[in-house]
């Protein structure tokens, strides 16, 4: 089901802000080859993983980018065609030069983005598997945010983490993968509740995820891909 909110990323976003912070997504995106191996099936071959996986990351940061108070998005990717596609929808896409892992990428991420951008920009750390992002829900959940504290979105498992967002002069410490919402909470990050943002917790890493995100209602990328399934797995 597409979903019908998206807007258009317009040029004044450089100078969006959240109160008095302006925000910059940081999402690793993995060599497609790699994505997404958990959707691997019968149903679901690797060519239509390869574009499920490019799909979710565009509409991530299309979606995102859409918010009032996201004003940049940081891409750390190897792949040249998911290079490619992020950065026609806008993002500044940096190599993976550490090549150690989703936390070390989101470190780079973060630093490159307030190298470019400045040292006064609030960096939202984001998986590149939110095909039903809905940018006023990402502005609900950046009205929340303390200026001094870490705070992160607990994925729609309750397991792992979706999002973690560093206000300027907070260091990100990134804990993503495997039980990562205790593991944020531990290190003294802040968990936003639930109530109204539900389509920052719907990461897709399952065929019964990705039911559940096209349900919420999915970006047009994903739509796209997936509604071309039928074609790509016959090899037509």
């Amino acid at each position: 089901m597409p979903r019908s909110d998206l807007s258009e990323h317009g040029a004044d976003a450089t100078v969006r802000t959240a109160g008095n912070t302006s925000w910059c997504l940081v999402v690793p995106v993995k060599r497609l080859g790699l994505a997404k191996t958990r959707l691997a099936g019968p149903g679901v071959p690797a060519p239509l993983r390869e574009r499920l996986a490019l799909a979710f990351a565009a509409d991530t940061v299309t979606a995102a980018l859409s918010a009032a108070h996201v004003a940049h998005a940081v891409v750390v990717s190897d792949d040249p065609r998911a290079a490619e596609v992020l950065t026609a929808i806008g993002a500044t896409v940096v190599p993976d030069e550490p090549d150690a892992g989703l936390n070390a990428a989101f470190l780079f991420g973060a630093a490159s983005a307030r190298r470019e951008f400045g040292t006064g920009m609030g960096i939202a750390a984001c998986t590149a598997d939110l095909p039903a992002l809905r940018g006023p829900e990402l502005d609900i959940a950046l009205a929340q945010m303390d200026g001094e504290t870490r705070s992160f979105i607990a994925d729609a498992h309750d397991i792992g983490t979706t999002m973690l967002f560093a206000p300027p002069g907070v260091d990100l410490d990134p804990r993503f993968g495997g039980p990562s919402r205790a593991s944020h909470t531990a290190s003294g990050a802040r968990e936003l509740p639930p109530d109204r943002i539900s389509s920052l917790r719907r990461d897709v890493d399952t065929a019964a995820d990705l039911a559940d995100a096209l349900l919420l209602g999915v970006g047009p990328h994903t739509t796209a891909a997936w509604g071309a399934r039928e074609r790509v797995c016959s090899g037509v």
